[in-house]
């Protein structure tokens, strides 16, 4: 079995504790038994639904096999913004493209971009109901999107074999390369991030209060594709903070932003009793 992988091939398989599986209001039971049948295969074991229409029944256990513990673990989340808010990296899924699903990628090229930051991240990967696959609000919290293309007229995978292909290729890409560590943002505080964008645009009048999501898909879109860590977010944030800070003082002095914060600690000192100089 572990011919073909490195001898920490075991060790690495951990990792995968840090990958999740999001079904968005599954329709069948037994795509949610095959599912989990596919992430015991590929040792994955994080399975969240975002308001299920399918049941954990009977038929869902009859076709997980070995995956039965992964449905009695799953959790059931009413929006996917909840199911994906401490993930540094969430990949959706779409057969269909347009203004809102650009981003895209290959299921190897997913695998690729899981592989070095799965170590220090949690990562999402969000597949559709069977139907109706994601909307576009869904996918406008994924970071990137996924399509895979046979080239046939029949486009369309069936929902837990997406899931079966997708895992196997990471899975290999995990075991079977070199790991570094790169901590990303969260989608919590990437959400945060947008908020205070979209309105910073709307009080320039970048934006139209009418349709922001026309320019904010795109900006979405934009910063997705740089993989921001933590810090950039709070740096981005900050210089949204002082822009509207500047736009209502246009008039107020200006320090250095070092020289604002030591000035900041001689009156807290002074509060305390500290003679002035």
């Amino acid at each position: 079995m572990w011919r073909d992988y490195p001898e920490q091939a075991k060790d690495r398989l951990k990792l995968l504790d840090n990958l999740r599986v999001v079904l968005v209001s599954p329709k069948f039971p037994g795509n949610l038994g095959m599912t989990a049948r596919a992430m015991k295969n590929c040792a994955v074991s994080d399975l969240r639904l975002v308001a299920p229409r399918a049941e954990l029944n009977k038929e869902a256990y009859l076709l997980a096999p070995a995956g039965s513990d992964i449905l009695d673990t799953a959790k059931i989340h009413d929006t996917l913004a909840q199911a994906v808010s401490d993930c540094g990296l969430v990949i959706g899924t779409t057969r269909r493209k347009g203004v809102a699903r650009r981003n895209i990628i290959t299921a190897e090229q997913a695998a690729d971009m899981v592989r070095p930051v799965l170590a220090v991240n949690r990562v999402a990967l969000v597949f559709g109901a069977e139907d109706n696959g994601l909307s576009n609000d869904d996918l406008s919290i994924c970071h990137w999107m996924l399509s895979m293309t046979t080239g046939s007229e029949a486009q369309s995978f069936n929902l837990s074999h997406s899931v079966a292909i997708i895992l196997f290729l990471i899975n290999r890409a995990v075991v079977g390369a070199a790991l570094d560590q790169r901590k990303l943002a969260t989608t919590r505080n990437l959400e945060a991030m947008f908020s205070d964008i979209e309105r910073f645009l709307l009080e320039t009048g970048f934006i139209r209060k009418e349709d922001p999501k026309r320019i904010m898909t795109t900006v979405r879109q934009i910063l997705h594709r740089s993989g921001l860590s933590e810090r950039d977010i709070k740096i981005l944030r900050g210089t949204l903070r002082q822009s509207r800070w500047r736009i209502k003082n246009p008039d107020a002095e200006l320090y250095p932003r070092d020289m604002k914060i030591r000035l900041g600690s001689r009156k807290r000192k002074k509060g305390k009793g500290a003679e002035d100089e």
